[in-house]
């Protein structure tokens, strides 16, 4: 777990520094009040669950900049969640492989806070809910509120066509030994018109 832990961070720390050189070097991007956006999209996160080792997200978000560099999107995701369930049994605990596939639907607010014609960095943070096939993890709930928040960038390929670069903190369920906390990043195609 504290391995899994020191991986993820540093991960994320490599990832906050590229993101930092992307913005020092490019002449960020600038995204107009009334311009919308779809954005497929995918990502993998590590846990601090020692039952839960990967969560794998696809799927995409429709948004719409209501300011100049501020946004909202609904982001949809379909997500493969690897866990263990854990049973008692006459000898002590028992673990099996227990994967869940899920559902997961949110608002977020995105702020580009430097941009300009090829790049832009931002902060973004949301909200909304997850139905499982089963409970996630395994002594949590099959439906849960989330949150996240993320940090990244975007680069300009053509007008109209970016590739979004993020790391994300998600947390699905309860804020107790019963929820689940996840790093990692996700990567998507964005296109606006």
């Amino acid at each position: 777990m504290e391995r899994r832990l020191r991986k993820t961070l540093f991960f994320l720390a490599v990832i906050g520094l590229v993101l930092c050189m992307t913005t020092a070097y490019v002449a960020a991007q600038e995204f107009k009040s009334g311009t919308a956006y779809f954005e497929p999209r995918g990502g993998v996160y590590g846990t601090f669950d020692d039952h839960v080792d990967v969560i794998a997200t696809y799927g995409g978000a429709l948004g719409y900049f209501i300011v100049d560099n501020l946004s909202l999107e609904a982001e949809g995701l379909g997500y493969y969640i690897d866990q263990q369930k854990i049973d008692a049994t006459t000898v002590g605990m028992a673990a099996k492989k227990d994967a869940a596939t899920a559902f997961g639907g949110s608002m977020m607010a995105r702020w580009h806070m430097a941009a300009s014609e090829q790049a832009s960095f931002f902060v973004g943070a949301g909200a909304g809910g997850l139905w499982a096939d089963r409970k996630v993890p395994y002594r949590g709930m099959q439906y849960s509120v989330t949150e996240q928040a993320e940090l990244g960038a975007t680069v300009k390929i053509t007008d109209g066509f970016n590739i979004k670069l993020a790391g994300r903190y998600q947390h699905i369920g309860t804020f107790d030994k019963n929820g689940l906390s996840a790093l990692g990043g996700n990567l998507g195609l964005n296109f606006t018109f």
